[in-house]
């Protein structure tokens, strides 16, 4: 049997000898293909930084869509497999949470193992380099950086999976090929937490002696850093201290060291909000990107037929956040531009398909600035009580662009902002938080999206912090985070005796986490480690997690009674106690192991359950 990991060391030491095309380096070896990178690369400070480029582009390229859509957002109960428009859902069963070992939805623990097999080779090249090719502070700058990352990459994969494979070596680039040599069976869930903690260690143990970055100014987001690792640490520990998974039982000291670095994020490295919510989608590398995937870089680009140069509009991240996830369809479906095309609509609201619309009783007038497109199908809806939730005053809900009709048996769709609900019903809503850049239009008359995919920002080191208070029983603590997030949400109708938290039980403060991590984070992947990790009762058991519970319902807490216009799509309410999981379903907090990988290798295990 072939072993699967050995091919995925053999794609990580190809790609390894690749990275030396993108390097800094001015002089360029040839070697043939099959050369070992070994004595083809790592000779010069130029090669180093070279590879943590090519590093950074590998995850873009795989990774960003997966940790923000498919793994945090596709399964956690606020999709919806009714859409209109007259598409049909993708990813059905995942929605559902229909998993077993043939609806794996990831193979090979998540495809991260191509990633850790490159950071693997540059710890063991870093480590064996002389001074005559890098200083102490560079050394210990890029190790600081691949630790970091490589506790990144085990971590999505520990809340996923469990224990996994702990593979450190990059040995088919050191020559071991025979598939018996590498097989590995997974560590126990205690032993790969553990590895993530020694990794976190060592990435800010490096950073405390190093000066060295990779990048400079704003570039600087684009890349793992300190401030990184710290964000990942608190993650990590705030997980280990509420989530019991396989042998390893939550500790509740950990949430109190979970605590030291979020706070140091928030004192220690100058991030501020940006003042309007929508900016963070349209200013690259803005004050509260932490670290992010650059995906905005205008020298990002191909060239089309005739030469000439084309931005991406819908590289991986956008392709799922913008919504619009469709087969030969163009972006074009929503827009927040007016009806020139080169300006933003005040409202910060969206314009429907190829349309402008800026009143209820205006006439839909066809933009100018390209040819009417017929409306691309939508793939991925949100259910109607995620609209619901919001209040009118948050201009978050500005990301929703509603679409009702008259009556429930009637076909017709129509923007109207200011609707009775007495007389119309939510059919669905579109969703449109990425924004297009000002002006600019592609050869498709498409609008281009150059868009940052935020993996931490400020807002979520806050809403980390309420819930370490919550679990501390620090009312004044879960106010004070929440409102700091809300308040920019509520721009200039912020009135914190109206619109502020009031902190109440454990499982209230809870709640309104949740809640408001909702309306921030929506499309940002944090929604199914939420209803994970979030509990009804501090230090209870498995099935105390929200996952279990009817807090995890999209609809938990809309009146519905006093309400009747909170309805779906067929006019019934819209359901607001159903959790996302059963406890008989309790297997299901962990992902199934792919059947290709357990046919490939004999130590590989399944997870309980499956």
């Amino acid at each position: 049997m072939k072993k699967i990991f050995s091919k995925i060391a053999v794609v990580a030491a190809v790609a390894s000898m690749g990275m030396g095309m993108v390097s800094c380096n001015d002089e360029l070896h040839q070697y043939p293909i099959d050369y070992p990178a070994n004595g083809a690369f790592w000779n010069n400070e130029g090669e180093f930084t070279g590879n943590v480029y090519a590093l950074a582009a590998q995850f873009r390229s795989n990774y960003p869509a997966n940790i923000l859509f498919w793994a945090g957002e596709l399964r956690a109960g606020t999709l919806t497999i009714d859409l209109i428009n007259g598409s049909g859902a993708l990813n059905v069963d995942y929605i559902q949470n229909l998993y077993d070992a043939s609806h794996s939805q990831f193979s090979t623990f998540g495809g991260y193992y191509g990633f850790i097999a490159n950071l693997n080779e540059l710890i063991e090249k870093t480590e064996e380099a002389g001074e005559d090719i890098l200083s102490d502070n560079v050394k210990n700058g890029l190790l600081a950086t691949a630790h970091g990352w490589r506790a990144f990459a085990y971590f999505q994969m520990y809340r996923m999976y469990g224990g996994v494979p702990i593979r450190t070596k990059p040995d088919v680039v050191n020559g071991i090929t025979n598939p018996d040599e590498l097989y590995m069976e997974r560590a126990t869930a205690e032993a790969t937490l553990a590895f993530i903690k020694e990794e976190i260690t060592k990435s800010l143990g490096y950073y405390e002696n190093s000066t060295w970055s990779i990048a400079s100014g704003a570039s600087k987001k684009y890349y793992w850093s300190k401030a990184a690792t710290e964000m990942l640490a608190g993650e990590v520990y705030l997980w280990s201290g509420k989530v019991t998974t396989g042998d390893h039982t939550a500790n509740p000291s950990d949430v109190a060291t979970a605590k030291g670095y979020f706070e140091n994020v928030v004192k220690n490295y100058g991030y501020q909000l940006e003042k309007n919510y929508f900016d963070v989608w349209s200013k690259p590398a803005n004050t509260e990107a932490i670290y992010s995937v650059c995906y905005s870089n205008t020298e990002d680009f191909y060239l089309d037929n005739n030469n000439n140069i084309q931005h991406y509009q819908n590289s991986g991240v956008q392709g799922q956040m913008i919504w619009s996830k469709a087969a030969g369809a163009g972006t074009t479906s929503w827009s927040v531009q007016d009806a020139t095309g080169l300006g933003i609509r005040t409202d910060g609201a969206a314009s429907r398909f190829q349309y402008f619309t800026d009143s209820p009783t205006a006439e839909q007038k066809v933009y100018t600035c390209w040819s009417a497109l017929s409306p691309s199908p939508n793939r991925y809806m949100y259910k109607n009580a995620m609209y619901f939730q919001y209040n009118e005053n948050d201009t978050r809900r500005n990301m929703f662009f509603p679409q009702w009709n008259v009556k429930p048996e009637e076909s017709e769709l129509t923007y109207i902002a200011d609707f009775d609900p007495q007389d119309h019903v939510l059919q669905g809503t579109f969703v449109l938080k990425l924004r297009p850049v000002v002006g600019q239009v592609s050869w498709s008359n498409n609008y281009v999206w150059i868009n940052d995919a935020a993996i931490y920002r400020l807002p979520l080191a806050y809403m980390y912090l309420a819930e370490i208070a919550n679990y501390e029983g620090d009312n004044t603590g879960v106010e004070t985070y929440i409102n700091k997030v809300r308040e920019r949400a509520y721009g200039d109708n912020w009135d914190e005796a109206t619109y502020g938290y009031t902190a109440g039980s454990f499982r209230e403060n809870e709640n309104a986490i949740l809640r408001e991590k909702d309306k921030e984070f929506l499309m940002e992947g944090q929604r199914w480690w939420d209803i994970r990790r979030l509990t009804a009762v501090k230090g209870g058991s498995d099935t105390d997690h929200f996952v279990f519970q009817p807090e995890s319902c999209a609809g938990f807490g809309l009146d519905v009674v006093n309400n009747t216009w909170i309805v779906d799509k067929s006019g019934a309410p819209v359901e607001t106690m159903t959790p996302v999981l059963k406890p008989s379903e309790a297997h299901k907090v962990l992902w199934p192991v792919d059947l290709t990988l357990l046919g490939s290798d004999p130590l590989v295990v399944q997870n309980p359950g499956y």
